[in-house]
């Protein structure tokens, strides 16, 4: 049985049409499997997920599914067993730094049934602006995040790239000027 964040993944995924969006999700490391491997002596951490492109923008994404209603930060490289890690903060945060690059979490909560992307750079407003360890829904909309249109077909999930692109671009657009 599948667990439900690669099922997420899976439903994105499948949601892409591949005729128009370039898609490509970046492959685990050995140590990723089973919630990490002490005896892996090496082990590559990915900046993000994956990530789609539809020119003329690159949109690079850590993808997080949570049955609670809050995901876990990770503030310190000392501090382990968080949701979000360290180091694809910095990997969002330095992709976000080029011109054309949209670079966020996809933030799933189960509980609610809300998808919502959440701009890096609106992320480390909060994040640096909070002692907590983890962001919930409520803080998500609170720092911009966007509700990625859903539809429940029979047991998995459809989402709307195309209006959430759209809607990246917006924003993105919006601050520009």
């Amino acid at each position: 049985m599948k667990n439900e964040g690669k099922k997420f993944e899976e439903d994105f995924k499948n949601s892409i049409d591949e005729s128009k969006i370039y898609y490509y999700r970046l492959r685990d490391s050995a140590s990723s499997f089973g919630g990490g491997n002490d005896s892996t002596r090496f082990s590559i951490k990915n900046d993000y997920d994956c990530f789609i492109y539809l020119s003329p923008n690159y949109f690079p994404f850590e993808l997080k599914s949570k049955q609670n209603t809050s995901v876990g930060i990770q503030k310190t490289k000392e501090e382990k067993g968080k949701d979000i890690k360290l180091h694809q903060i910095e990997g969002l945060t330095k992709a976000s730094q080029y011109e054309g690059i949209y670079a966020g979490l996809l933030l799933n909560f189960r509980s609610t049934e809300h998808t919502y992307w959440l701009d890096i750079k609106n992320f480390n407003r909060f994040n640096e602006g909070t002692n907590k360890k983890s962001i919930n829904e409520n803080d998500v909309i609170e720092y911009g995040g966007l509700l990625v249109p859903q539809t429940l077909k029979k047991v998995r999930y459809r989402y709307d790239i195309d209006k959430m692109i759209k809607m990246i671009r917006r924003i993105h657009n919006d601050s520009a000027s």
